[in-house]
């Protein structure tokens, strides 16, 4: 399969049922992060929804189905790419690229995308040696005003039941990782490891200062401590 032109292996991909539920489902099978999705979108006017690492598009296909709102997400891995583009044609809502997650954002924020638009936006571009992440949050907490992001495969302080991603010194996804963020909050999941379902994976979540107020209300997620 590694050796097919990527949109032959997607196409091949797409007829093997099992790989639409990649990673248990949305958001890595966790019933307990899908709820605090919802909440979300119950709390805030979403207007728009990014996400940076599609892979096979589960997580996509819920955004679509949760918030209703016209979706931007970026792969990087041309065959996931293309199994997604297929898999998601029939939501007229969601825009697949392919590249960068770091371009992908600057390039929405050029564009006057961002800016005061209610926006939800889901990082997972991370993976092994590319760690995007830092510039990720850079990007965003300089160009969107009402934005709420949501990053995957983050430490959960206190809860070693949620796993997260450590590569090594400087590349563990805790707080030590976050660039500074001028007035934004930090959120982390309400509900203990040991009541979640799926991959158990940690997140985090970080609030724009004007959405900080929608945020506090929600009883999904906890107030963090921002070192």
């Amino acid at each position: 399969m590694e050796a097919l032109p990527p949109l032959v292996a997607a196409r091949l991909d797409l007829v093997r049922p099992a790989l639409r539920s990649s990673w248990g489902g949305p958001l890595n099978g966790q019933r307990e992060r899908q709820q605090i999705v919802r909440d979300l979108a119950k709390a805030i006017p979403i207007e728009h929804v990014v996400e940076t690492g599609t892979f096979r598009g589960t997580s996509t296909e819920f955004f679509s189905a949760v918030f209703g709102a016209p979706i931007d997400t970026v792969e990087g891995n041309a065959r996931f790419y293309a199994y997604s583009v297929l898999r998601l044609c029939h939501l007229d809502n969601v825009n697949v690229v392919l590249g960068d997650s770091r371009a992908f954002l600057r390039m929405l924020d050029s564009g006057g995308t961002g800016g005061d638009k209610h926006a939800f936006i889901y990082l997972d571009a991370h993976w092994e040696e590319d760690l995007p992440l830092r510039e990720e949050l850079e990007i965003i907490s300089s160009g969107w005003n009402r934005a709420v992001v949501m990053v995957d495969d983050f430490e959960v302080p206190g809860d070693p039941g949620y796993k997260y991603d450590d590569y090594g010194p400087g590349k563990r996804l805790t707080t030590e990782y976050l660039p500074s963020m001028d007035g934004w909050s930090l959120y982390y999941p309400t509900s203990p490891a040991s009541v979640e379902t799926g991959a158990r994976r940690g997140c985090a979540v970080l609030v724009a200062p004007a959405l900080r107020e929608h945020v506090d209300s929600i009883r999904t997620l906890r107030r963090g401590t921002w070192n």
